[in-house]
């Protein structure tokens, strides 16, 4: 099997993804979920990941990749604490002014496609729109890109 085909032994195939997406409506200021529903579904994603022969491959590739949802047996907040110790090894995050833009992103925002974009992480193109929704560049990336006219193949009118 190679390197790119490890998703297909993933323990989440054929699970709903949804699952792996939980939407807080009320957080804590430490971004803890603080409702018991969302904490059983995170609890239930955590469970699938737990019994994944992947998990390691899938954690790597969310921690370096994905933004939001469960992936790996990890949140995203708690991915997050995870790269900022990895970058900043003694606790303190300082400032993210020298942050770099996530791969996602730099994708939209030379126009490939929220589906192109979807396809190269292997998640669903409303995977990526949350991204984008959640991310203001993102939105405005996106509304610049976005197709509200096509012209057709011989340069005439709008299609």
């Amino acid at each position: 099997m190679t390197d790119k085909n490890w998703q297909a032994l993933a323990a989440c195939r054929g699970v709903d993804p949804e699952l792996f997406f939980p939407e807080a409506t009320d957080e804590l200021r430490d971004g803890a979920l603080d409702e018991p529903l969302v904490r059983r579904q995170v609890e239930a994603a955590k469970a699938v990941c737990r019994r994944c022969p992947v998990r390691e491959r899938c954690l790597a590739e969310a921690l370096e990749r994905m933004p939001h949802g469960i992936a790996g047996g990890m949140t995203e907040q708690e991915r997050r604490r995870a790269r900022a110790q990895h970058e900043h090894p003694g606790g303190r995050s300082g400032d993210h002014a020298g942050a770099r833009k996530p791969r996602w992103l730099v994708l939209l925002e030379a126009g490939c496609s929220q589906p192109e974009v979807a396809a190269e992480y292997g998640v669903s193109p409303r995977t990526i729109a949350r991204w984008a929704a959640r991310n203001p560049t993102a939105q405005t990336t996106q509304l610049e890109h976005s197709p509200t006219q096509t012209t057709d193949a011989a340069g005439g009118g709008p299609r």
